[in-house]
């Protein structure tokens, strides 16, 4: 029944939502809608900069080595404690056995077997030509150095995980730069010591997947090396989320300094699984690509917090790239297409017990498919009403086919960051492509909560038309957006704040929204089909500068209100300027705009619109349906456009209170 249910969540989920070619990937140089399940198809209907202010800053994923002049050291090797009291070169088992030979350094110059042996005590290990194979050795104390050559064969086992010195795989067979496959040497190494090195700058191969199922901690640094996949032919690729390169149960891995490149061969890289922490730092992932019949994730997590007592997740300082899944261009056709940088599925949250995951310093560009996002996270059931948290910080995500983020999980904070939509998409609506940053609940009845998104730069392609809204919020309780800017190049349907919902599988619920002194270049706050403010609790749009300056034409206002038919309103418009230079823009309309909605419970206090070089035909506001006595203007004020007739209202009821509210020259601002 279990197995049943889930099915039928899938099944469901490929039904509200969920490709694009390599070609339409850019070299690193909606009117949607939220829908997903834990399975990862979704259904939106509907730089990393590095101070937030600047849009053309951001670190430049143009690069060929990320790691250029990075000097990569081990200073925390362990130190050689043993005594080494003369040297010896074994020949058997009996020999690395005998008590002799304990303190001594055994230089491992012939090959022998090892099999349940246990060494003399506190030996340091040389590797210098031969081979010691064999299962379930007790180094006992043994002290390995690393010299980059192979000192035991990659099918050995060591009774306890090896923790005295960092090792390499060449300790267990690999050899750098040679083209063969080094997958047993690599799994030997992480399945029987807890201190990895790699060759500096060296190159090993990986062309098989490998389930890792020890516990403990495994500290990994790359040292500038690279692992890559050249061949996909030991991989399911007719199974959508099986065998990645490494899939880790219960270990916890720290893995830095290195790179991951996968040779647009094949698409899934890591899947982990019950660990307590992981961190990976400084890597360059890049070029893993899925033909249609399975994803591409680089990073996938299946956390359950209670079981695995997981606290801490970090990716800091790594560059993602070009994580491509092939698709036919249908956003609802899941395996094909989706593409994912990371994927955290979470479940077990207990309040009192949290983690904290956190994403900082990262440029993340190019992820390509149908279902692309750089970051999602999703929870499958429990509360949401928890303690556990994501954070972003000084990330640059760019060229992600529908999203930059995806976060249906409560306790997000975004900042000091810079995201730019993809120049050019083969979708051609909203309903299709999503939102560049995306916060929606999958439980209908269960809102996510905590949401802050402060002092980032999100914006379309300079030069390019927005293909979908910048930012959007659904579902959601608790959300402050603040200190923001929201740039668009021209004016069109798409809002930079998206307020609800425009499927139905969403009510629009929203309770305790906040934006706040941000700044919107050519977009502005938009209220779509599915909206409902809990409770008719206003939603807060205060203190925030909207500049238009290029339009496409499109009847719009600093608000607006997209349905267009019922009833919808409840915001409080406070505080706000709003700047139209009128050498380019038609269709701005001022200060609010509906699209045939009723409009109720809207006050606009203190908001002051002026236009430059010309005026609009409705420089306050454009309502088809009604605007009436529920609503109030007070305190305005008008310049560049007479104050009379200002507010064009084409519904029945037009008895808005409009107080203290002039234009330059003290006439009031009246309705049309």
């Amino acid at each position: 029944m279990i197995f049943l249910a889930i099915f039928m969540l899938i099944l469901n989920s490929c039904a509200k939502d969920n490709d694009l070619f390599d070609q339409y990937v850019l070299e690193p140089e909606e009117v949607v809608e939220p829908d997903e399940t834990i399975d990862g198809t979704d259904g939106e209907v509907d730089e990393p900069t590095n101070d937030g202010d600047n849009p053309d800053e951001g670190t430049n994923p143009d690069q060929d080595n990320p790691f250029d002049g990075i000097d990569f050291s081990t200073p925390d090797n362990p130190e050689n404690t043993n005594k080494i009291e003369g040297t010896y070169t074994p020949t058997s088992m009996a020999d690395i056995t005998n008590p002799a030979n304990a303190n001594l350094k055994a230089i491992i110059s012939e090959s022998f077997e090892c099999n349940g042996c246990t060494f003399a005590a506190e030996q340091t290990i040389e590797p210098a030509g031969g081979i010691i194979s064999g299962s379930n050795i007790d180094l006992n104390g043994a002290y390995i150095e690393n010299t980059y050559k192979q000192a035991f064969a990659p099918s050995v086992t060591f009774s306890q995980i090896y923790s005295a010195s960092r090792v390499s795989p060449e300790t267990f067979g690999a050899i750098s730069g040679d083209g063969q496959d080094d997958t047993v040497a690599i799994d030997a190494m992480i399945n029987n010591c807890s201190l990895a090195v790699g060759v500096e700058n060296g190159s090993y191969i990986k062309n098989r997947p490998t389930n890792y199922r020890r516990s403990g901690t495994l500290d990994w640094n790359m040292f500038g090396s690279v692992v890559k996949v050249t061949s996909a032919a030991n991989f399911n690729t007719g199974q959508v989320s099986v065998d990645a390169v490494f899939d880790i149960t219960n270990l916890s891995p720290t893995i830095y300094n290195g790179e991951f490149d996968g040779t647009d061969t094949y698409g899934r890289l890591f899947y982990l699984h019950g660990q307590n922490h992981f961190v990976f730092h400084n890597l360059y992932v890049h070029n893993f690509y899925a033909s249609s019949t399975y994803r591409a994730v680089a990073f996938r997590f299946s956390i359950n917090a209670s079981s695995s007592d997981f606290k801490y997740g970090e990716f800091s300082n790594c560059v993602i790239d070009r994580i491509v899944a092939q698709g036919d261009g249908n956003y609802n056709n899941a395996p094909a297409g989706i593409s994912k940088a990371w994927w955290y599925s979470i479940s077990g949250i207990n309040y009192g017990d949290p983690f904290q995951v956190v994403h900082k310093n990262n440029v993340v560009t190019n992820i390509i498919g149908d279902d692309a996002e750089a970051f999602y996270a999703i929870q499958g059931g429990g509360s949401l009403d928890h303690n556990s948290s994501f954070t972003f910080d000084n990330e640059d995500y760019r060229y992600c086919t529908r999203r930059a983020i995806k976060a249906c999980v409560s306790n997000v904070e975004i900042k000091n960051s810079y995201f730019e939509e993809i120049p050019e998409s083969m979708f051609n609506s909203a309903q299709q492509m999503g939102t560049m940053i995306d916060f929606f609940s999958t439980q209908s009845s269960n809102l996510i909560q905590n949401i802050r998104v402060h002092d980032n730069v999100i914006r379309t392609v300079p030069g390019n038309d927005a293909h979908y809204y910048l930012l959007s919020l659904t579902e959601v309780n608790d959300a402050i957006v603040t200190n923001n800017t929201f740039t668009m190049e021209t004016t069109g349907n798409y809002g930079g704040v998206r307020l609800g919902s425009n499927t139905s599988s969403y009510n629009g619920a929203l309770q305790n929204i906040k934006v706040t002194n941000n700044t919107f270049n050519n977009c502005y706050v938009n209220a779509m089909y599915q909206y409902s403010p809990v409770n008719n609790q206003p939603i807060d749009v205060d203190g925030n500068l909207f500049n238009f300056t290029s339009s496409q034409g499109i009847d719009v206002g600093a608000l607006r209100f997209s349905q267009n038919s019922g009833t919808q309103g409840y915001v409080n418009f406070t505080n706000n300027a709003i700047n139209v230079d009128m050498n380019s823009p038609n269709g701005i309309n001022g200060v609010i705009a509906s699209n045939g909605v009723s409009v109720v419970g809207v006050t606009i206090d203190n908001v002051d619109v002026a236009y430059s070089n010309g005026t609009s035909a409705r420089p306050f506001g454009y309502l088809r349906g009604n605007f009436d006595s529920s609503n109030t203007i007070k305190n305005s004020s008008l310049v560049g456009a007479s104050g009379t007739n200002a507010l064009t209202v084409m519904g029945g009821s037009q008895s808005v209170q409009v107080i203290n509210s002039t234009d330059a020259s003290g006439n009031p601002i009246t309705v049309e």
